[in-house]
Parts: structure tokens; C-alpha cells; sequence
């Protein structure tokens, strides 16, 4: 009987070893409602092995035919209701053909290792290949070949998963499974259903700080000290499947359960594997007699021995995995550092940005006062070289006025004896002087007062007019670069705009791939109502980007007006300028009124020196019949001054030639700095251009590094993550490494138990139960397939079921 226990060990093992390794880390990334490109991801890895293993053990003289490998993925709850299902195929192209045909019912299927895409008819599905094989996944609704059902009793009472969570007591976990593959067959001369052989495997780590005085029924615990590991092995519909249900020596479990002690519940993902294929091995075409049977028995036995030494070379290999993982902890930990350090700095280069940005507006600014004051200053050098050229003019007339005192003088020395001749005719003329000068002086008076008022009208009208110009002056200074600035404003409204255009764009995308991962959740789950949030939010922020844009749109015509109207405003003040400043040909308001001033103010002068002047003249008449007398005496020392005035005439003349050769350099000296001031004045035209553009790169290097600061942000909080989930990581492999210890020392134990109840039966009718045997083995080749497989293909598949686990609420 030893020998027949052989199959169930051998059946145990090949489901364990295909399925337990890679399930876990598929499975939950797949059910993550995340990023299902997570599990793409572990099907690539998990297919790519089996790629290499599969054509190493291809021989030289053997032709490999095209199959198709799927793997079924059943998420369901801790009650084991099924929530979704998600299914991995391989189709195999051993001879590299351009069009691989396929047959599928699935949804939503993507291709999870390259670009290559299929076109589709109906279910039938031809796919592109470049000779290499096709690894895909999709979604299905379709009724399972075997449901689940999870129960659960604390002390005694049925208690839902929900209510289970923190709980202490003695609990049991009953899983029970419904074989649903049904078929109508001939055995012997009859009809009879049998059921599709599936084997089930259920495997839960059970935390020995929780369960405790542990019992299991058709199963076996295993513990390494941390932790206990529980494992169950079901064939539902194979009692029937073999009539004996009324035999009361066969017991062929249907079910599996464990009870424990448990303290503040909680529980881990249990995971059951379904396949048929061990049944397909059975080949009992040329079996007469027990003899045989036992012989065929003994070669699956064979088989199942080779297993039971793969699954210690796979516990090697993740004893690796584990050892190594620690590498991995510590590079994701500098990884962790690094991203900080990059935020950190990230941050620093936001703010030192802003400031130089800040910096630069002041210095353009600044630079606008700077080529204010040059321009200022060039004109009043125009003016000084004006003033020069009138002080040379002026040179020329004092040089041929002192040459005329001179000869002046000369003359005057005659004229002087001729004075002294004419002292006494003046003497005779005073007393009609006297009264003369009485009448003018009254008249003087009144035309001082009257061009005292005309003066002072005309200095208020000049002061008037004087900060009239410089407002003009102000108000085309802040014109002259505003269409600039306007324009400016349209391209930034226009930036704006197309940026909104873009960013629209863009969400309606993000918008449509959120409603496509929506239809993939259950109304009421988490998952379903965040994305259906994140629609909701979406949908406001496409409104609201919506009316920015329209709003930019409005923004951009006004902004078109806008620069219309200060163009003509500045034409229109340029105009005024010039009617207050004049041009080469008008003279302008205010030179006109500096010019009326000016006149009005000798007038003025004039007739205040005028008044004087009568008033000394009527007083100087009265002593002038007194001088009269002393003039001939005057006389004499009159000739003897103009003697001495030729002299210093003539000294003055001297003078006037150094004074007009000083003049002539100081002329040349504002010709160099009226050009200077010219070049100065272009040259800070062209420093306004550069600081100019240096704000506006300054603006965009500021938005870079805001960019930039915000990256960082996310990618120091998704290596935070990463830092986090790689504990989980660790633990992860560390219950895979306890797992593939228990299954290795847990195989040899399973090897000589479960199916040597059922060699009892052998004796009593052999023929019969040859018959149901190979039926089943029937049965088991025609469950190739779960989505559909083309004609002509051969394909296997398998069942990996993924029971949620009950955790308390976050306290």
C-alpha cells in the first residue's frame, strides 16, 4: 500500500512547487487596484523562466508543438466569494511563426511583455510575433470549475469575517469546495456523471503570538518556532467520481479545517491551488490487471521522488533570495538618504532662485532709472556744447571789443580836452536838465510798476509751464515701454492659454483611463469609491480649467485692444512732447515762454534801473551845475586816467587771447563727453535689452526649479515608500523561505499518505475502477483550457486562488 500513497505526495508536489513560489506577489499586485502593470510585471519574470527551463529540456531530436499555459487568478474574500478573476496565459511558439493564432473570451487584454498586438474576430484572436512566444492577461466573469467557501466558528457560534477581527477563543476555519465540472459519461454499459479531478491545495502561515493548541482536519501543521504553517488537501466529486459513498473504509477528503486558540484575531492571505493535470499522467489504456496498475503506479511514483528533490533545490534558491535581501534593505536605504539630500537641495535652489529672480526685477528696474539718467544727462551735454559754441561766438566779440577799448581809449583821450571845453556849455544846460528829469522821473515810476506785474505773470506762467513739460516728459518716459510691456502680457495670456489647452488635453486622458479602471471594481468597494472620487475631482478640475481657458481667450482680445490704444497714446504724447519741447524747425511752448520770461525780466530790470536812474539823474542834476564847476578841474585828471585805462586795455586784450584759448579746450572737452555720453546712453539702451531678458530667464529658471523642488518632493516620498514596503519585502521572502521549508520537509511525509485508501477497492472490481480511472483521466485532458484554445494547440491549466485576510481596524 506504501507504493499507491506515492501519487497523492506526487500530486501535492507539483501543485505546491508551480504554484506557491510566484502566486503571491502576482496575485496581490494584481488585486491592488493600482498599478495592474505590477502583475504584468511578475508574469513576464515568472514566464521568462519558464521560457529558458522549457527549451533547455527540448532534445536536439525532438519538435516542439505550439501550446498555450494559463494560469487562473481568483481573488475573493475571507469568506472566499470570488471578487475578481484575472487570467495569465503563455502561448508558446516553438516555430517562431509571424501569425500565432489564438483563441480567447477574456477582456480588457493586454500583452505583458512586448508591443506586439492581435487583431480579433469575435473570440478568435491572431497575434503578431517577431518568432517569439506571446505572454498576455485579461479579465473574465466566467463561472469557476471549483467555488471556495470559507467558515468560520468561535466558540461554538458561525461569526462573520467582519465580526472576527480582535476576537479571542477557540476557532475553527472550515473551507469547503464545489466541484461545479460535471460530466455525463459510459462506464461500462451505463451513463454516469463523474466530476472533473481537480485537487485542491490550501496553504495559511498562522502567527503563533495568535493561534495556538492548533488541530487540523485532512491537512498537516508544520512549525519552525515563529511560525506554524497549515496545509489541506481536498478532491472534491472524486468519491463520486468513484462510487464510493457508500463505502465506509474510503474517506476522500472534500474538505479541509483547522481549529486553534486564538488571542486578538487576526489572519493572513490563504492561498489554494486547483489543477487536474497529475490525473492526465494516469495512462491505464493497457492495464488487464492490479499487476499493471501497480506498475503504472510506480512510475508516477518516480516522478513525484524527482519532485520531492526540486522542491529542496527551490528551497536553496529562496534561502538565497532571503540571505540577499538585506543587500537590497541597505541600497534602498542610500537610496532613501540620496533622494532626501535632493530634496533638500531641491528646496534650497527653489528659494536662492526666487531671490535671484527677485534681484534681476530690481536691477531692470534700476536699469530704467539708469538709462533715464543717461539720456538726461546727454541732453544737458548738448546743451553745455550749445553754451560753448555761444561762449566761443562771445570769445570773438570780447576779443574785438577789447581791441576797440583800446582804440577807444585812444580816442578818448582827445575827447577828454574836449570835455574840459564843453564843462561850461554844460553848466548852462542843468537847470533845463532839472526840470526835465522831474517829468521822466514820474513816468518812470509808473512803467516800473507795470512791467513788475508783466514779469511776475509771465515767471508764474513759466513755472507752470515748466512742470507741465516735465509731467509730459514723465508720461512719455512710462509710455515708451508700454506696448512692450503689453505685449509681453498677450504672449504670457497666449502661453497661458495653450498651456490650459494642453493640461485639458491631458486630464481627459487621465479622466478616461480612471473610468476604465473604474469598471473594473465592484460599486461600494474602497477601491471603487476612491477612483470614483478621483472622476468626481477630475471632472471639477476639467470645468474649472475649462473656464481659465475661456477666460484666457476673452484675456487675449482685450490684451489685443489694449496694445492698439497705447500705441496710439504714445504716438499722441509723442506729439505733445514735441509741441512742448520744439523741433529744429518750431520752437517749442516752453522755450517761448522761457524766452517771453526772459525778455520780460530785462524789461523789468530795465525799468526798476530805469526809476533809479531818473531818481539819481534828478538828483545828480541838481549837483550837476555844482560839478559843472569842478569838471574843468576834472578834467585834467580825467586825460591822466585815460592814460592809465590805455594801459590796462591793453593788459586786458592779453588776457582776452588766454582766456579764448582756455575756452577752446574746455569746448573740445564737451565734444568728448557729449560723445561719450552718446555711447554711455546706446550702450545702456542695450543694458536695459540684457537685464531685461535676464529677468524673463530668470522667471523660467524660478519655474524650473519649482518643477524641479516638486519632483524631488515625489520622488523622495515614492523612495519613502519604497523604504517602507521593502520591511514587507523582506518579510515576504521570509515567509516564502519558511514556506519552501515546510513544503520540502513536509513532501517526503505526504508522499506515503492519502491515496492508498483508495488501492482497497482494487480487488473488488477492477475493471470498473480501471474505467472510472481512465474516464477521469478523460475528463482531466479535455480541462486544458479555461478562456478558450485554439484547434490544433495543447494547453494546460491551472487554478490559484487568493483568500483575503481579516485585519483589525487602524486604531
Amino acid at each position: 500500500m506504501k507504493k499507491y500513497s506515492r501519487v497523492l505526495a506526487g500530486i501535492i508536489a507539483v501543485l505546491l512547487s508551480a504554484g506557491c513560489t510566484g502566486l503571491y506577489a502576482a496575485a496581490q499586485s494584481d488585486d491592488s487596484s493600482k498599478k495592474e502593470s505590477v502583475s504584468a510585471s511578475a508574469d513576464k519574470k515568472d514566464t521568462s523562466n519558464k521560457t529558458d527551463n522549457k527549451k533547455s529540456s527540448v532534445s536536439e531530436n525532438e519538435k516542439e508543438k505550439q501550446a498555450k499555459e494559463e494560469t487562473v487568478y481568483v481573488i475573493t474574500d475571507a469568506s472566499g466569494k470570488k471578487t475578481k478573476t484575472v487570467v495569465s496565459n503563455w502561448l508558446k511558439n516553438p516555430e517562431g511563426v509571424k501569425k500565432l493564432a489564438d483563441v480567447s473570451e477574456l477582456t480588457d487584454i493586454e500583452n505583458v511583455k512586448t508591443d506586439e498586438g492581435f487583431t480579433a474576430n469575435g473570440e478568435n484572436l491572431t497575434w503578431d510575433t517577431e518568432g517569439g512566444d506571446i505572454y498576455y492577461k485579461g479579465y473574465t466573469d466566467k463561472e469557476l470549475p471549483v467555488d471556495i467557501s470559507v467558515k468560520y466558528t468561535l466558540d461554538g457560534k458561525e461569526i462573520s469575517p467582519d465580526e472576527l477581527a480582535g476576537k479571542s477563543g477557540r476557532l475553527t476555519v472550515r473551507y469547503d469546495y464545489t466541484n461545479n465540472a460535471k460530466k455525463t459519461v459510459k462506464i461500462g454499459k451505463k451513463n454516469e456523471d463523474i466530476f472533473v479531478p481537480y485537487l485542491l491545495a490550501t496553504a495559511a502561515i498562522l502567527d503563533t503570538d495568535i493561534y495556538s493548541n492548533v488541530e487540523v482536519t485532512n491537512g498537516k501543521l508544520i512549525s519552525d518556532g515563529s511560525r506554524q504553517i497549515f496545509i489541506g488537501i481536498a478532491l472534491p466529486g472524486l468519491t463520486k467520481s468513484l462510487d464510493l459513498q457508500d463505502n465506509e473504509d474510503i474517506e476522500i477528503p472534500e474538505y479541509v479545517e483547522f481549529s486553534a486558540d486564538v488571542k486578538d484575531f487576526e489572519s493572513t492571505t490563504a492561498l489554494t491551488i486547483a489543477t487536474s493535470d497529475i490525473f492526465t499522467q494516469l495512462d491505464l489504456s493497457d492495464i488487464e490487471n492490479a499487476d499493471d496498475l501497480e506498475e503504472k503506479l510506480n512510475e508516477l511514483a518516480e516522478a513525484t521522488d524527482e519532485l520531492v528533490d526540486g522542491t529542496a533545490e527551490l528551497y536553496s534558491g529562496i534561502k538565497t533570495l532571503s540571505e540577499s535581501s538585506g543587500t537590497l534593505i541597505t541600497g534602498i536605504d542610500k537610496l532613501y538618504s540620496g533622494a532626501k539630500s535632493l530634496n533638500d537641495g531641491a528646496k534650497t535652489l527653489e528659494s536662492g532662485a526666487s531671490q535671484i529672480k527677485d534681484g534681476a526685477k530690481t536691477l531692470d528696474s534700476s536699469t530704467c532709472e539708469l538709462q533715464r539718467g543717461i539720456s538726461t544727462a546727454k541732453s544737458g551735454s548738448s546743451s553745455l556744447l550749445d553754451g560753448f559754441n555761444r561762449v566761443n561766438s562771445g570769445m570773438s566779440t570780447l576779443k574785438k571789443g577789447s581791441s576797440a577799448l583800446s582804440s577807444g581809449l585812444s580816442d578818448a583821450s582827445s575827447g577828454a580836452k574836449q570835455v574840459k571845453d564843453g564843462a561850461a556849455s554844460l553848466a548852462n544846460g542843468t537847470g533845463k536838465l532839472v526840470t526835465g528829469v522831474s517829468d521822466l522821473q514820474t513816468g518812470s515810476q509808473q512803467l516800473a510798476a507795470g512791467t513788475k506785474s508783466a514779469y511776475d505773470g509771465s515767471t508764474a506762467l513759466k513755472t507752470g509751464i515748466s512742470q507741465l513739460n516735465e509731467g509730459v516728459k514723465q508720461l512719455a518716459a512710462g509710455v515708451e515701454n508700454l506696448p512692450a510691456s503689453v505685449q509681453l502680457l498677450l504672449d504670457g495670456s497666449s502661453q497661458i492659454g495653450g498651456a490650459l489647452t494642453q493640461s485639458i488635453a491631458y486630464d481627459q486622458q487621465v479622466l478616461a483611463g480612471l473610468q476604465n479602471m473604474l469598471a473594473n471594481y465592484e460599486p461600494g468597494t474602497p477601491e471603487y469609491e476612491n477612483i470614483n472620487n478621483m472622476i468626481a475631482a477630475m471632472n471639477a478640475s476639467l470645468q474649472y480649467q475649462q473656464g481659465a481657458a475661456d477666460g484666457a481667450t476673452q484675456l487675449n482680445g482685450g490684451l489685443a485692444q489694449l496694445k492698439d490704444g497705447t500705441d496710439t497714446l504714445k504716438a499722441g504724447i509723442g506729439q505733445l512732447s514735441a509741441g512742448m519741447s520744439g523741433t529744429k524747425e518750431q520752437t517749442g511752448l516752453v522755450d517761448g515762454i522761457n524766452n517771453l520770461n526772459s525778455g520780460l525780466k530785462t524789461v523789468n530790470d530795465g525799468a526798476a534801473a530805469l526809476n533809479t536812474g531818473i531818481g539819481s539823474l534828478s538828483k545828480s542834476s541838481k549837483e550837476l551845475n555844482n560839478g559843472a564847476a569842478a569838471l574843468s578841474k576834472g578834467s585834467k585828471n580825467l586825460s591822466d586816467g585815460v592814460d592809465s585805462a590805455k594801459s590796462g586795455a591793453k593788459q586786458l586784450d592779453q588776457g582776452v587771447d588766454s582766456l579764448n584759448s582756455g575756452v577752446s579746450q574746455l569746448s573740445d572737452g564737451a565734444k568728448s563727453l557729449d560723445s561719450g555720453l552718446g555711447k554711455l546712453d546706446s550702450g545702456s539702451k542695450q543694458l536695459k535689452g540684457g537685464t531685461s531678458a535676464l529677468y524673463s530667464s530668470l522667471v523660467e529658471l524660478a519655474q524650473g526649479t519649482t518643477t524641479l523642488s516638486r519632483g524631488s518632493a515625489e520622488l523622495f516620498s515614492g523612495v519613502g515608500e519604497l523604504k517602507d514596503g521593502s520591511g514587507k519585502l523582506v518579510d515576504g521572502v521570509k515567509q516564502l523561505e519558511n514556506g519552501a521549508k515546510t513544503l520540502k520537509d513536509g513532501m517526503t511525509q505526504y508522499k506515503d499518505e492519502g491515496i492508498g485508501k483508495i488501492l482497497d477497492i482494487y480487488n473488488n472490481d477492477l475493471k470498473d475502477l480501471i474505467d472510472r480511472l481512465d474516464a477521469l483521466r478523460a475528463a482531466a485532458e479535455e480541462a486544458n483550457s479555461f478562456s478558450g484554445i485554439a484547434d490544433g494547440v495543447d494547453g494546460t491549466v491551472k487554478f490559484i486562488y487568493e483568500t483575503a485576510a481579516i485585519e483589525k481596524a487602524d486604531e
